[in-house]
């Protein structure tokens, strides 16, 4: 039923990822002319070529005539390029990651060919689609600009033209992913860390004996399971057979409820009813049952613009998970297709991203009748009844569009997909729990479509098994041995700073009444804070058994009995009172959370570690890094979604009328400044999608400036260099695509650069100045709180 999949606008995530450039891409400029171009290589290649000059960059026609006012070819610019900045490094580590190589331009010039072909192995250039440049095509000096800053990112030396790139480079240049990862970085780095102080902790439990019932026993047992491949390849699809054959033999419509069903009573597993309990987003005291409606296995963007790539890596995947569960391969593929088919019918009518935390997009209440009516085929009292969720007075639905498309398509004339789609569903959710061949099926598809390389070692798998499932246990050891009473201390101190810092700032906005501000500082003084660890810790784990193959169990029923012992339990909790001091997330977890329904800022023991958090660092480099990230959540209760809630987490309308008006126009000047500027050639940052980021990182880094604007001669290079550093990070080209249509967060590199051009102590401190790629007109720059 419940699959551990909440809504993403439970909490609002810190998270990672291009180049910072002050011009955005715009349709209407005018081709620039050849005079243009020249001016615009003095001023950007001058610190790379000191003594460039016009006569070095340009040349003419043989009567010396250098056409200045002439529109410029593409490929002129280029070359005029190449010549300006001179000898390119060779692209290594995140640089030969993110450029474009091994393309061949077929239009190409003779007299330009060794310019462009510079260029094209410094993997700055893309082409068309046909194999061309378009070297006869006009450029903007909007354009232009984007390819000149991917030079600044491949040389990476000054950092008034890139300054996250410059502060990270010999890192960027020696970077590397981890195999079987999709990122390296600090927050790939400091999970690394954890995880191998988990394993050091595991490792002292396994091999010894532990009375029964004991979380000593619990864990070593448990991870035993995890890590014998030998019995759960022996295994195979046994753990679920059964379920696959109800599925594979349901004549009816109702047949295949029935079984789905019975899935979800015995495994807590269900691929036609997505529910989940939490907070009633009107009446945050209380938990409510939520609907989301039938899940895709791609992002929408891939289902709506028939990305091929994506397509035939996902229909790959199911095909291999359905031949693995005893299908002939041609009939597999078949299915496969048409799962793909129903599941894009899916995608195009879903809520876009950036609307998914969106309270007025979210929150629609049905009553049990109104819910029931939209199924016309299924009954869904007795769905309900049968999920044990039947006491809830109403369903809220997050998606009403996507709820009722699937809704349409549970009929008996799409049983035989919806049969496929079911058992697929199956198939993905436990395959990480069944034998090799099922598990490799996921590890295939993680490399065709986001460029994974390499796989983890059976080890690590079973670390990270044990982690998650185990975590109840582990992170109460973990937090244990590895964060002091000192350290908790000292960040709460530090919050209570920031908190009384954004109160400062609110008092002193320019743009808001003073009504309004009362409201706003209601919501920070009752803001709840928690740090470090729960002050009391989760006992689900203490009502399952574990137990070892000997002893008749296996990683899949130690899997589903940890589960199906949460899922119980949140069950439990429907239409009654929220517990507001449990936690929503591990302690090792490096990341950090604010959760509007409880208007509350998270900051795990996994994060607060260096170079996020040193107990003993200058004080300016910990508020750079954990400070900013403190401040950040702590504007995500002012961001556009966390704003719609008041101080009790209710999703409730505290401003007037002028000031929201006021509000949205400034959100709207930040969709504009974060929006169109490349993260890797070719892809661009969302402003939309990544508006709520955008807003918090703005507002943490205010606040936390503004605290060490406090301290006796601060230090601000260590608070923009420690920021810049924590924020470093690398992925493969096909992620970082992906990101920049799905993930709310901009760009490692644009929440650096983009970020830091707002503040008058960043020009001051480096002496950046008109000309400089990191310059931002006063005029120009964006901020709320």
């Amino acid at each position: 039923m419940m699959k551990k999949k909440f809504l993403s606008l439970l909490m609002a995530i810190i998270m990672v990822l291009s180049v910072s450039v002050s011009v955005y891409a715009d349709e209407t400029s005018p081709p620039a002319t050849r005079g243009e171009i020249v001016k615009t290589l003095l001023m950007a290649a001058d610190a790379y070529q000191p003594e460039i000059n016009k006569e070095a960059v340009m040349q003419g026609s043989k009567n010396g005539d250098l056409r200045e006012n002439e529109p410029a070819k593409k490929v002129e610019a280029l070359v005029m390029l190449s010549r300006a900045f001179g000898k390119l490094p060779k692209p290594v580590g995140n640089d030969q990651r993110s450029g474009t190589f091994g393309v061949e331009f077929t239009d190409v010039p003779a007299w330009a060919k060794k310019d462009i072909n510079k260029l094209s192995k410094a993997g700055v250039l893309t082409g068309n689609p046909d194999g061309t440049l378009g070297v006869n095509d006009t450029i903007t000096i909007d354009e232009f600009q984007n390819i000149i800053a991917r030079i600044w990112t491949l040389k990476g030396s000054h950092l008034n033209d890139d300054f996250y790139e410059a502060i990270n480079k010999e890192w960027l240049n020696k970077s590397t992913i981890p195999a079987g990862e999709i990122m390296g970085g600090v927050f790939s780095e400091l999970y690394k860390q954890n995880n191998d102080k988990i394993e050091k902790i595991i490792d002292e439990l396994v091999g010894k004996q532990f009375a029964e019932g004991t979380k000593e026993q619990k864990i070593a047992d448990f991870y035993s399971t995890a890590l014998d491949s030998k019995n759960r390849n022996k295994q195979g699809i046994e753990p679920i057979q059964k379920y696959v054959k109800a599925i594979d033999g349901a004549k009816t419509l109702d047949e295949l409820v029935q079984a789905d069903l019975i899935l979800e009573k015995e495994l807590g597993l269900t691929s036609l009813f997505s529910f989940s309990i939490m907070n009633d987003a009107k009446n945050s005291s209380e938990n409510a049952l939520y609907y989301s409606g039938l899940t895709t296995g791609l992002d929408k963007n891939s289902f709506v613009t028939e990305d091929s790539k994506a397509k035939k890596a996902y229909i790959q995947y199911m095909t291999r998970l359905l031949v693995a569960s005893g299908e002939e391969k041609s009939a597999a593929k078949a299915i496969a297709e048409k799962v793909y088919e129903m599941e894009k019918s899916l995608a195009s009518v879903s809520l876009e991203p950036h609307e998914q935390g969106d309270v007025n997009k979210y929150y629609n209440p049905y009553t049990i009748e109104q819910f029931d009516d939209m199924f016309k085929t299924i009954d869904m009292k007795q769905v309900l009844k049968s999920m044990k969720v039947d006491s809830a007075d109403k369903v809220i639905v997050t998606d009403v569009k996507l709820a009722k498309k699937g809704a349409d398509l549970l009929t008996e004339t799409n049983l035989n997909v919806l049969k496929a789609y079911s058992k697929v569903q199956l198939l993905m959710a436990t395959s990480g729990s069944l034998s090799d061949e099922f598990r490799d099926a996921a590890i295939e598809f993680d490399a065709t479509l986001y460029g994974v390389t390499g796989e983890k070692t059976a080890q690590e798998i079973a670390v990270a098994k044990t982690t998650g499932t185990m975590g109840g246990y582990l992170e109460q050891m973990f937090a244990e041995k590895h964060f002091s009473p000192e350290a908790k201390k000292d960040v709460e101190q530090m919050v209570e700073k920031l908190i009384a810092t954004y109160e400062e700032r609110i008092k002193a906005l320019d743009w808001m009444s003073e009504t309004t501000k009362a409201k706003a500082i209601k919501k920070l003084d009752t803001m709840v804070v928690k740090i470090g660890y729960p002050d009391k810790w989760d006992t689900t784990l203490d009502k399952v058994a574990i137990k070892t193959y000997d002893e008749g169990g296996s990683l899949f029923s130690n899997t589903v009995t940890v589960n199906k012992a949460y899922i119980d339990d949140m069950k439990a909790k429907l239409g009654k009172p929220v517990d507001r001091t449990k936690w929503a997330t591990s302690v090792y977890t490096v990341n950090a959370f604010y959760n509007p329904f409880n208007n509350e800022i998270t900051f795990p023991a996994g994060i607060l570690q260096a170079p996020f958090y040193d107990v003993k660092g200058k004080p300016e480099a910990n508020y750079g890094a954990i400070g900013m990230v403190i401040g950040h959540e702590i504007s995500h209760a002012f961001d556009n979604n966390g704003s719609a809630y008041d101080e009790n987490g209710n999703a409730n309308n505290w401003w007037t009328e002028e000031d929201f008006k006021k509000f949205k126009e400034k959100n709207q000047k930040l969709i504009e400044f974060y929006n169109g500027i490349e993260i890797i050639p070719g892809v661009l940052n969302d402003g939309q999608l990544t508006l709520s980021e955008n807003v918090a990182d703005l507002g943490g880094m205010a606040a936390s400036l503004q605290v060490i604007s406090k301290m006796s001669n601060p230090d601000y290079k260590a608070y923009f260099e420690s920021n810049a550093e924590v924020w470093k990070s690398t992925t493969t080209k096909e992620f970082a695509a992906m990101l920049s249509k799905n993930d709310v967060h901009s760009a490692a590199k644009i929440r650096v650069n983009r970020t830091i051009v707002n503040f008058q102590q960043f020009y001051d401190t480096y002496g950046i100045k008109l000309g400089d790629g990191m310059y931002v007109a006063p005029e120009d720059r964006v901020s709320i709180w």
